[in-house]
């Protein structure tokens, strides 16, 4: 967790709230959002290439969400895995 973060939370907010997840986004989805789009890329999964569509569609209009990122990284160990 970066400096801004830490002191935003500790001052104001319980890691639940949306506005931790607003700060999370900001320092963390970008590389998190790269890894999972390398991860399912269609080419990559040539036999599940509906299920690797429909995944990059998901992580590509959840981009700045670090939140909903992590939901789906789940899912895309579970199906492409």
């Amino acid at each position: 967790m970066n400096i801004f973060a830490r002191l935003f939370c500790f001052r104001n907010h319980s890691t639940n709230d949306e506005a931790y997840n607003v700060i999370e986004s900001m320092a963390k989805a970008k590389k998190l959002y790269k890894e999972l789009i390398k991860q399912t890329h269609p080419d990559k999964h040539p036999n599940q290439k509906d299920v690797a569509e429909e995944l990059t569609a998901m992580i590509n209009n959840n981009r700045f969400n670090y939140r909903e990122l992590l939901k789906i990284k789940d899912i895309v160990h579970n199906k492409l895995a």
